[in-house]
């Protein structure tokens, strides 16, 4: 066995460009620079990519042997696998590649980092002699990519191991989950970061005995686990600074019902839940004070059962700057009161209240250091925004007005989130508003405010007939506006458009950036471009990024170019689509 360890697996050539080569009458700056910074490059080239290196310099030739980063991967180790071996034939030779490196490097150097993915079969105890290997070796961050077809355990010789800082465990893919046997010793007594991915807990009493034998445990990362017949997810540690539970990938809930964290030196709680029916409920436990050092809370599908339980959330974590909630449930809550005066960041998407179909819920903010505000919501809700004297950015996504309030209603609530909002510098608003935002503006009893601050606007349109009716309002009411992007998102061609050549303030004095996106070339998109250039005095940029499958894009630039400009300095530019966008994605 120990000459099988020992035989020098082939090793494809290390292709290189002539004049890195040690002999190049140039010379050889990368290998004249010191070990550390040398060690530091390689660090992120895989092992048999530093192997294959060693042709390249005579200072190379033995570099491999004293690096302490080690990165083996099977999937990139060979080229054409599949072509040339089977998968058993593969998994031996490297295995064969592995324990020839590990057998031939100075056994006194540190490894400060293992990166390893690879299979594990059964009854083969491969693995295990490498973790003991490199433990003996004090490696301080471990990464395993293992797909295993029994449950793996971690030796002791590792959980003991005092120099592991950093451990990431990910035992599968979104279909499968490996089984993780927790030991039951204790030991990780220097562990400062766990990240668990595609792993399966079985026992409940293990993993918290587990999570509280780390005393210096920071940093703890959960991505789609399974929590095997856990009712209740408890978390209790003293030193735990960042939390993340995701399991947003899964297909439905596993196993998780209910969390309950109770960490007051968390600094970051992420709880990001699956698809199912039921939502994952959060409660602290009674012995709770809350978090008194927590700045960022992302939740997605997490439902409150009591809404005081939100309050006492906000209101015992008074460091709180950033709250995210996706799909977050109050079942049942008619009234949502945000208030924070520590909070910077404020995202709400798609908040669902009990029953509540037809947007008949109340959103109260009051956060007078709010810096950004993004709100996405199916139906349009009556909100307060109240002091919102430092907004400096904010998003508004409607999927849909909603039929059933009568026009004057819509108007009134628009208004509202638009005089909540004329302080901010950059405004982002979605097509599905601009029907009623446009009668809205026209009307002075429900819009008479400007946006005097407003440096950028984004807008997602349609062709529809009272869109560039909204474009003209909202460049009358930024005096300032220094850029303008608009999306372009139109199935239906309405009527033609025809805007006339008035004098606008912000065209006149302060536009300088136009970005078209999504372009097709369309008669009133080319109506929309030549206002922009006629009317645009001090304009210096206008860029166009065409849609897919346009295919006349010289008669459509050839059709620009003679449009008449009032700026001497503007540059026209065109660039090539995207694959795909989500307005929605691109700005949040």
């Amino acid at each position: 066995m120990e000459n099988a360890l020992r035989k020098n697996p082939k090793i494809s050539k290390f292709v290189v460009c002539s004049d890195i080569g040690g002999d190049c009458q140039g010379g050889d700056r990368l290998s004249n620079l010191p070990e550390p910074i040398i060690h530091h490059i390689f660090s992120f080239l895989e092992t048999i990519d530093v192997v294959r290196a060693s042709a390249v310099s005579r200072r190379w030739r033995y570099f491999w042997l004293s690096i302490p980063y080690l990165n083996f991967n099977i999937h990139n180790i060979w080229s054409n696998l599949l072509e040339r071996w089977s998968l058993e034939k593969i998994n031996e030779k490297f295995k064969d590649f592995v324990n020839w490196v590990l057998l031939s490097q100075n056994g006194s150097i540190n490894i400060q980092r293992f990166l390893l993915s690879c299979f594990n079969c059964v009854d083969d105890y491969t693995l295990y002699r490498w973790l003991s290997a490199v433990a003996q070796r004090n490696v301080q961050v471990l990464d395993l990519d293992i797909i295993s077809e029994e449950p793996i355990k971690l030796p002791r010789c590792l959980v003991t191991c005092e120099s592991l800082v950093s451990l990431k465990l990910d035992f599968g893919n979104r279909e499968h989950q490996g089984v993780l046997n927790l030991p039951t010793c204790a030991g990780f007594s220097q562990l400062k970061s766990l990240d668990l991915q595609h792993v399966e807990v079985l026992d409940y009493n293990l993993f918290r005995k587990f999570l509280s034998s780390c005393p210096l445990l920071e940093n703890l990362y959960m991505k789609e686990c399974f929590f095997r017949d856990f009712k209740i997810l408890d978390i209790s540690t003293t030193s735990l600074k960042y939390l993340t539970i995701d399991e947003f990938l899964l297909s439905e809930p596993k196993g998780l019902r209910s969390c309950e964290v109770i960490c007051e030196s968390l600094e970051a709680l992420k709880l990001h839940f699956g698809w199912g029916i039921d939502k994952c409920v959060l409660k602290p436990p009674p012995t709770s004070v809350g978090f008194s050092r927590l700045k960022s809370l992302d939740l997605k599908h997490v439902e409150f059962l009591d809404h005081s339980l939100f309050l006492k959330l906000i209101s015992s974590s008074p460091f709180l700057e950033n709250l995210i909630m996706d799909s977050c449930l109050f079942p049942d809550l008619r009234i949502l009161d945000i208030s924070s005066a520590s909070l910077k960041s404020l995202t709400l998407d798609r908040i669902e209240f009990g029953g509540d179909e037809l947007g008949s819920y109340k959103l109260k903010i009051a956060c007078p250091n709010l810096v950004s505000f993004n709100f996405f919501a199916l139906l349009l809700p009556d909100i307060t925004l109240e002091g919102l004297n430092s907004l400096q950015n904010a998003f508004v996504f409607l999927e849909d007005i909603g039929e059933h309030m009568e026009d004057i209603e819509i108007c009134h609530r628009l208004s509202k989130i638009l005089n909540g909002l004329c302080g901010v510098k950059v405004l982002k608003l979605s097509c599905t508003l601009y029907e009623i935002l446009n009668a809205s503006l026209e009307e002075g009893s429900y819009f008479s405010a400007s946006f005097n601050n407003l440096k950028s606007l984004i807008l997602c349109v349609t062709m529809a007939e009272w869109t560039v009716l909204l474009i003209i309002r909202l460049l009358n009411c930024s005096p300032n506006l220094e850029a303008l992007t608009i999306y372009f998102d139109a199935d239906e061609y309405f009527d033609e458009w025809k805007i006339s050549n008035k004098a606008i303030l912000c065209l006149t004095c302060h536009l300088k950036t136009v970005d078209l996106v999504e372009f097709k070339g369309h008669e009133n998109e080319l109506e929309l471009v030549r206002f922009l250039l006629k009317n645009g005095y001090v304009l210096q940029k206008l860029r166009i990024r065409w849609l897919e499958d346009v295919y006349n894009h010289r008669e459509i630039i050839s059709r620009i170019m003679k449009f008449p400009r009032s700026s001497s300095s503007v540059r026209l530019k065109f660039l090539q689509p995207k694959s795909s966008f989500d307005f929605c994605e691109i700005l949040r």
